[in-house]
């Protein structure tokens, strides 16, 4: 199978749902500044800031990793464009990009190579969305919960932020797989959809339940600090061996314990079904403990505007997402055909044009 044109689309749609994200995150912090919450602001661009640099951080490192390639620019414009944040952007247009795919130049581009660009890609906007949009969930909902400021653009930017998280675990879920020489891709239709469905119920779950705890009282914060130092000591004790850097590497294990708080990440490629019983039943007994803590140690919980239907919402959301998860692994899963290697090939010297390959051989997705 080829990089269908319908892969294109879904890859630049992406990108189109990357912009708006952080585009209407901007106009939240206009705003913000404009009603004199200064910190409010300086908190919404710091959450951008962070997504957009890390992304542009693994971006310029995969260039440098591919430096000998010949459709590759030049260190100081890389340099200079991910300076800009144009990063991710100017994968679409080179030479052997998915520009070429869009335009029908299946002759001269390399499927693999498509695939491996858009695996790329969506792995960037991976990192970032778990970087910027969750922590911004967060924020917002504190806002409106706690301080209760509410405006249009900050319904916007929870709606465009949940849809973003969805999307992106999805789109690199399938571009992965079908990345990947013995797996099947995960097809259209029904198996998209459940996934879609289990990804955004859990996650919907999980933000609203730490929401919750952070409107209860700000220092509840440093909860959410020990649940990523848990997620960052598993991925030091699996050992994961992704970035030929020893410091990116470090990055990366950082990153992936952001993305633990939220949601099931699998960073090996092995069997990981205990892992993820593990994890799913310490956050659904955290999601439904968290509103009965916040009803007893708050007094006019019963009686505020929102807490019954968040509550409703957290303990529906979270046992949904969860039956959905054991439909999608029981009945539409499909299951890797061979063993998926667990080392990048630079490390045992086999040359700089294997890590692109070797990144998506990385199954941390393959459940």
């Amino acid at each position: 199978m080829g990089f269908t044109k319908r892969r294109c689309i879904t890859t630049v749609f992406g990108i189109v749902i990357y912009v708006t994200d952080v585009g209407t995150d901007l106009w939240v912090a206009v705003q913000y500044f404009e009603d004199g919450r200064v910190a409010w602001c300086t908190l919404t661009l710091l959450f951008v800031l962070c997504g957009l640099a890390c992304a542009q951080i693994f971006s310029y490192a995969w260039f440098c990793d591919d430096a000998d390639s010949a459709d590759q620019l030049s260190r100081r414009s890389a340099v200079v464009l991910h300076l800009l944040q144009l990063g991710i952007f100017i994968r679409y247009f080179q030479k052997r990009s998915l520009a070429g795919c869009c335009q029908g130049l299946f002759s001269t581009v390399l499927h693999r190579d498509l695939f491996a660009k858009a695996t790329d890609l969506s792995m960037l906007r991976l990192f970032e969305t778990f970087l910027e949009s969750t922590p911004q969930l967060i924020l917002q909902l504190y806002i409106i919960l706690g301080h209760d400021h509410r405006s249009v653009i900050q319904y916007v930017c929870i709606t465009g932020s949940f849809f973003n998280i969805a999307w992106s675990t999805v789109d690199y879920r399938r571009c992965f797989r079908r990345s990947l020489p013995d797996v099947s891709e995960m097809p259209w239709g029904l198996p998209t959809v459940v996934y879609l469905s289990y990804k955004l119920l859990t996650v919907s779950g999980r933000v609203l339940a730490l929401s919750l705890l952070v409107v209860l009282h700000t220092y509840y914060v440093f909860a959410l600090a020990f649940v990523w130092l848990l997620g960052v000591i598993w991925t030091y004790r699996e050992e994961t061996d992704f970035c030929t850097s020893k410091h990116l590497e470090k990055l990366y294990r950082a990153v992936v314990g952001v993305i633990l708080i939220f949601t099931f990440f699998n960073i090996k490629g092995q069997n990981s079904k205990l892992q993820m019983l593990v994890y799913y039943v310490a956050c659904a007994t955290q999601n439904l403990l968290i509103p009965v803590m916040f009803f007893c140690l708050e007094p006019g919980a019963a009686k505020s505007d929102f807490f019954w239907p968040v509550a409703g919402v957290i303990f529906t959301s979270t046992i949904l997402g969860l039956l959905l998860l054991c439909l999608f692994y029981k009945f539409l899963h499909r299951k890797t055909e061979a063993p998926v290697a667990d080392e990048v090939d630079g490390l045992r010297n086999e040359g700089k044009k294997d890590l692109e390959a070797k990144r998506r051989m990385q199954a941390f997705l393959q459940h």
